[in-house]
């Protein structure tokens, strides 16, 4: 027996399967009704991000939406919203079934009952792990698109990785709204929208002007299912719907 093969034994008997490569589940893909998007797949048992700059106007809401739509005329889906932004009554305009909705919205700071002061994304977490360890939910969407960019990379690797490993043995999806992929390697599919054209009405500059329509440009950055993402920028459009 080779010196290989011995190491590779004894490894084996003191941890077994601790050589063997990590194959991550594969889930079924959440369509959105976006083409560019659903060929990558939004997937169950599987930990998601989509992320755009803050300077940006990106479309990635616009996506959330379009997928909850979808998926809130079967089953239920959670949103836990750190900044209390989303618009129910757009979102209604647009399909989505509030009643087999729960909206977590977070306030900009929490006492617990232990004197203890939470900011929003320390709520959007703690939101998110109760929710995904219960269960009952199809997709759970954390919104931290508001969050800025410095306190999202201070959020530790293993918080990512522990939220990946539980949602891997779910049947649930796990999406992460924010202006940094902060997942990195946790995450199974990373996408960076962009809108690359928008339309005005009034078309001349004015005191106010509302969005009619905008054209956005997507980007996988990170698809698990690959061993290199590629870099493709397929675009979509999405019309607002105003309240």
């Amino acid at each position: 027996m080779s010196s290989l093969a011995v190491i590779h034994a004894q490894v084996e008997r003191r941890i077994p399967g601790g050589l063997r490569t990590y194959q991550r589940p594969t889930g079924e893909v959440l369509k959105t009704g976006i083409g560019a998007i659903d060929e990558c797949g939004i997937r169950t048992a599987a930990l998601s991000q989509i992320w755009a700059p803050p300077e940006y106007a990106s479309g990635k809401t616009s996506v959330m939406v379009s997928l909850l739509s979808r998926v809130t005329a079967q089953e239920f889906c959670a949103l836990v919203d750190a900044s209390d932004c989303f618009d129910p009554t757009s979102a209604e305009r647009s399909g989505v079934r509030l009643d087999h909705l729960l909206w977590v919205r977070c306030a900009r700071t929490l006492k617990t009952r232990h004197g203890l002061l939470l900011g929003p994304l320390e709520q959007a977490f703690k939101s998110a792990d109760i929710l995904l360890q219960n269960g009952g939910f199809r997709l759970i969407a954390v919104d931290l698109g508001d969050i800025p960019e410095p306190a999202l990379k201070q959020v530790p690797l293993t918080t990512w990785f522990r939220f990946a490993r539980v949602v891997e043995k779910t049947e649930t999806a796990l999406l992460f709204l924010s202006a940094y992929p902060a997942a990195q390697s946790c995450a199974g599919l990373t996408l960076d929208t962009r809108i690359v054209e928008a339309c005005w009405v009034p078309r001349d500059p004015s005191h106010a002007r509302l969005l009619s329509a905008a054209r956005c440009e997507i980007a996988v950055a990170r698809q698990a299912q690959q061993k290199r993402a590629a870099i493709r920028k397929p675009v979509f459009h999405v019309a607002p719907k105003w309240a």
